[in-house]
C-alpha cells in the first residue's frame, strides 16, 4: 500500500510540474535565456517538446538500401550523384509550390501545434546573390509574412539580426557564395509557421545550376503550452534581451583558480585524479598538456569521469576540447581552445554524491599535465536531473568504397543528446581541390523513428559550412579549428554544440552520418558525442583504450 500511495503523490507531484509549465508563456525573451543558460541542459526539458528538421535533402532517398549495395549512379557525363538511400540532389527540393498574392512560392517549412524555429542554414549555388529570392515567413495562418527579406540579408547578413545570431560559416572564403548562411536567433510561433522561397521561379529563365541548400531546426512543445508569436516588432521589443544574450555567447570568460595544482609528469600506463564531493556540478573545466609529440598525446591522452559511481565520460582530450590531435584555436559557447594550447569547457555536470576525474597517459611517451583546473558550483538535484555524456570511437583505414550510414551512437533510454564533433584524416592523395569527404549526410533517429527527423544535405551543412572550404572558423555552435583534410590529404576537425536545438529522446536516440567520398579514398573517421540522460540509459560505444594508442595520421 505504501508503493500506492507513493506512486500517486508521485503522479500529482508530476502533474503540478505539467500544470505549471504549460501556464509558463514560451516567448523569444525566455528562449534567448534558455539559449544561454546553461544549467536548462542538465534537467529533461519542461515543458516538453521535440526537435526535428526541415531540409531540402533528396526526395528519392525513401527507404534503406542492403549493405552491399554501391550507391552510385553517374551519367554519361558528369558526376557521380548516387541512387536510392544515397541519392545527392540535396538542393532544391521543397514541400510544394504554392501561389500566392500572385506569386509563387516554394514551402521549405511547414510546422503545425506552438513551437519555435531555433536554427536555419542555407547556401546556394550557381548563380550570383542578387539573382537569389526573398524568404517569407507566415505564423498562424497569417496570409501576410511577419518577415519578408531577400535570402542573403536573412541569413548570414545582419538584415534580420546581427552577429553572433547571425553569420557566416567560414567568414572569408575564395568565393563569397562558398559560404553556410547561418541564422540562431530564435523564432516562436503560437500556432503554427510556414515558410517560403521564391527565387527559383523568379530566376527560372537564367541559364545554369541555380541549387537551393537548406536546413530548419525547429522545436514543437506539447498541447497547451502558452508560446508568444514572432511578430515585426519583436526584434525591436525584445531588443535589450538579444543584445544580453549576444554579449554572452561571445563572452570571454577567464576560468579562476580552483585547484592547488602544480605542473606534473603522468608516466605512460598512469594517471591524475581529482575527487569532487556533495551535490554539486563541475561548472567549468581547464587543461593543458604537452609532450615531445603533442599531436599523439592529444589522442592519447584520455579524460575519464564517474559522476555518482557511474563512468559517463570516456574521450580522448583532444576530442573531448575539440580540437582533435592539433592543438589549434577554436572558440564556441561551450567549448574553446586558444592559442597556449590551453583547452577549456564549461558544459555543467552536475553529479548528487561524488564525482571522480582521471587523466589517463595510455601512450608509450610521458605526457605533462601542465594545467588543471575547475570550477564546481551547488547544484539543486531534481527528478528530472540528469548526468553529463561524452562517447568516442574510430575507425582507422575506414573505407568508403561502399556508401554506408556511421553510427555516431545509439542510446536507450531518456534524455537529451547536446553536440557533437568530428576528427578525420583524409588519405585520397590529391591536393589539385577535388578531395571532398564530406558529401554524406546526417540521419537522426529519435524515439524509434522508422524514418530519420533529421535527414541533412551534406556533413559541411551539418556543421554549419558549405562547399568543403578548408578556413578555419568559430561561432557560438560550431566551429573548424582545421579544414586541411577538407580539399587536400590532412586532418579535419569539425563541432557542433547544440543550443535551441538539443534533440530530447524518451526511448532511443540513433545518430548516423552517411560516408559518402567520391573518390572513394579511406579514412580514419573518429566522431565524439555529447548527451545529457537520466539514470538507467545505455548507449552501444564503449572505451577503446587500444584504439587511442595506435598512431595518428600526420601525412600519407
Amino acid at each position: 500500500m505504501k508503493k500506492k500511495y507513493t506512486s500517486i503523490l508521485l503522479s500529482f507531484v508530476l502533474a503540478g510540474f505539467t500544470l505549471m509549465a504549460q501556464n509558463k508563456v514560451i516567448n523569444m525573451e525566455s528562449l534567448l535565456n534558455e539559449m544561454t543558460n546553461k544549467s536548462s541542459l542538465s534537467y529533461f526539458p519542461t515543458p516538453a517538446y521535440t526537435c526535428k528538421q526541415f531540409s531540402s535533402y533528396s526526395r528519392d532517398s525513401k527507404t534503406k538500401t542492403t549493405a552491399n549495395e554501391d550507391g552510385q549512379f553517374k551519367p554519361a557525363k558528369g558526376r557521380d550523384w548516387g541512387v536510392g538511400w544515397f541519392e545527392n540532389h540535396d538542393f532544391s527540393q521543397y514541400i510544394r509550390t504554392e501561389t500566392n498574392n500572385g506569386r509563387k512560392e516554394d514551402v521549405m517549412f511547414d510546422a503545425q501545434g506552438p513551437g519555435a524555429i531555433v536554427r536555419f542554414w542555407a547556401t546556394f549555388g550557381g548563380v550570383p546573390d542578387q539573382y537569389g529570392g526573398i524568404y517569407r515567413v507566415y505564423i498562424d495562418g497569417n496570409p501576410e509574412p511577419v518577415i519578408e527579406m531577400h535570402n542573403k540579408n536573412m541569413i548570414g547578413e545582419a538584415g534580420l539580426v546581427a552577429k553572433p545570431f547571425s553569420f557566416f560559416a567560414p567568414e572569408k572564403a575564395e568565393n563569397p557564395t562558398w559560404r553556410g548562411r547561418n541564422l540562431i536567433l530564435p523564432i516562436p510561433y503560437a500556432k503554427s509557421c510556414k515558410i517560403t522561397y521564391d527565387g527559383e521561379h523568379k530566376y527560372a529563365h537564367i541559364g545554369g545550376w541555380r541549387g537551393h541548400y537548406y536546413q530548419i531546426n525547429y522545436r514543437t512543445y506539447e498541447s497547451g503550452v502558452k508560446v508568444e508569436s514572432f511578430t515585426k516588432q519583436s526584434i525591436k521589443q525584445y531588443k535589450e534581451a538579444i543584445k544580453t544574450a549576444g554579449e554572452q555567447l561571445i563572452k570571454d570568460e577567464k576560468l579562476t583558480a580552483n585547484l592547488d595544482f602544480k605542473e606534473i609528469t603522468i608516466q605512460p600506463g598512469k594517471e591524475h585524479r581529482v575527487i569532487l564531493k556533495g551535490e554539486k556540478a563541475i561548472s567549468e573545466l581547464m587543461t593543458q598538456i604537452d609532450a615531445a609529440d603533442i599531436n599523439q598525446a592529444l589522442r592519447s591522452t584520455v579524460l575519464s569521469i564517474e559522476f555518482d559511481g557511474n563512468q559517463t565520460v570516456w574521450c580522448p582530450i583532444g576530442q573531448f576540447f575539440g580540437v582533435g590531435y592539433k592543438a589549434l584555436p577554436h572558440r564556441t559557447y561551450y567549448i574553446k581552445a586558444n592559442t597556449k594550447g590551453e583547452m577549456h569547457a564549461s558544459w555543467l555536470m552536475p553529479f548528487k554524491k561524488k564525482a571522480v576525474l582521471r587523466i589517463k597517459n595510455l601512450g608509450d611517451q610521458t605526457v605533462k599535465l601542465k594545467k588543471l583546473d575547475l570550477q564546481t558550483e551547488d547544484y539543486e538535484w531534481k527528478a528530472n536531473s540528469m548526468h553529463f555524456y561524452a562517447t568516442w570511437r574510430e575507425t582507422k583505414d575506414l573505407s568508403s568504397e561502399l556508401r554506408s550510414d556511421y553510427n555516431y551512437v545509439s542510446i536507450k533510454g531518456k534524455g537529451i543528446f547536446v553536440g557533437d564533433n568530428l576528427t578525420l584524416f583524409n588519405t585520397f592523395p590529391d591536393s589539385t581541390g577535388i578531395n571532398w569527404w564530406g558529401e554524406g549526410d546526417e540521419k537522426i533517429y529519435v524515439d524509434g523513428e522508422d524514418f530519420p527527423s533529421h535527414f541533412g544535405t551534406g556533413t559541411e551543412d551539418y556543421y554549419s559550412y558549405a562547399w568543403c572550404r578548408p578556413q578555419s572558423f568559430s561561432a557560438p555552435n560550431v566551429s573548424q579549428p582545421c579544414g586541411e583534410g577538407n580539399k587536400t590529404p590532412g586532418h579535419t576537425s569539425n563541432n557542433r554544440y547544440r543550443l535551441l536545438d538539443a534533440i530530447p529522446f524518451t526511448t532511443a536516440f540513433q545518430f548516423d552520418m552517411e560516408i559518402w567520398h567520391p573518390y572513394r579514398a579511406a579514412m580514419d573517421y573518429a566522431p565524439a558525442t555529447f548527451f545529457y540522460a537520466l539514470p538507467g540509459v545505455s548507449y552501444n560505444v564503449k572505451p577503446m583504450p587500444e584504439q587511442v594508442r595506435k598512431k595518428v595520421k600526420m601525412g600519407i
